[in-house]
């Protein structure tokens, strides 16, 4: 994904320091997926990348990571929502 790799140099900034995060790349596409396949809620979201291998395989995940736990992954799409930069992403795609 173009937009995405056009877009180390923010997602860097973006990383926490300390505590349990998520690769905002990653959330993006974990976001995506979720909007494209419809899944209802973060929780069955998370249920899904236990199993499903190309959730996994879009997303990034190797098969033996494990999924991330809700509240991590709720924490950290607040963050990156609350940033200018879903607006950046989804204007790669539609410009």
């Amino acid at each position: 994904m173009a937009v995405l790799a056009s877009m180390d140099a923010v997602f860097a900034e973006l990383y926490a320091h300390t505590g349990p995060s998520i690769a905002p790349e990653k959330l993006l596409r974990a976001l995506l997926l979720q909007v494209l396949y419809t899944v209802r809620s973060e929780r069955q979201l998370m249920e899904q990348l236990n199993y499903n291998l190309p959730f996994r395989w879009f997303i990034g995940l190797d098969v033996d990571d494990a999924a991330w736990e809700r509240s991590i992954f709720s924490v950290n799409r607040e963050r990156l929502l609350s940033e200018a930069l879903s607006r950046e992403f989804l204007s790669g795609y539609w410009p």
